[in-house]
């Protein structure tokens, strides 16, 4: 996911020309992430792995990575076929509750709130 989040944020810089970002690894379980537009910082997020409730990857609207904070949480589920994410549903939306997420669409439910005050 973290990967996912550099990688964006390089792309929607280069492609705009008032946005700038920042992305920081603050270590191996949890990152940081801003979106600033004409040097104002108009997103900002904070995805950790574990968390408060020791499982999970956890989503927090603010980039403060020393605090227990969180919008939204992604657990792992199995059924008789696979395994998936699923959002606990505090942040859900855009129907993405009752969903089974792949990885790839895990960071990008995650992404979009990022971008939501950008839209």
């Amino acid at each position: 996911m973290a990967k996912f989040f550099e990688g964006s944020l390089s792309e929607l810089q280069a492609r705009h020309n008032e946005i700038e970002t920042t992305f920081r690894q603050v270590d191996a379980n949890r990152f940081t992430a801003v979106i600033y537009r004409n040097g104002k910082a108009i997103s900002r997020c904070k995805i950790v792995l574990g968390g408060m409730f020791g499982h999970g990857i956890n989503y927090s609207h603010n980039d403060q990575g020393s605090d227990n904070s969180l919008n939204e949480s992604l657990s792992v589920e199995a059924d008789d076929q696979s395994m998936y994410l699923k959002a606990f549903g505090w942040a859900s939306t855009q129907g993405r509750k009752d969903r089974h997420l792949t990885f790839e669409g895990a960071a990008e439910y995650y992404w979009s709130m990022l971008m939501e005050p950008l839209q």
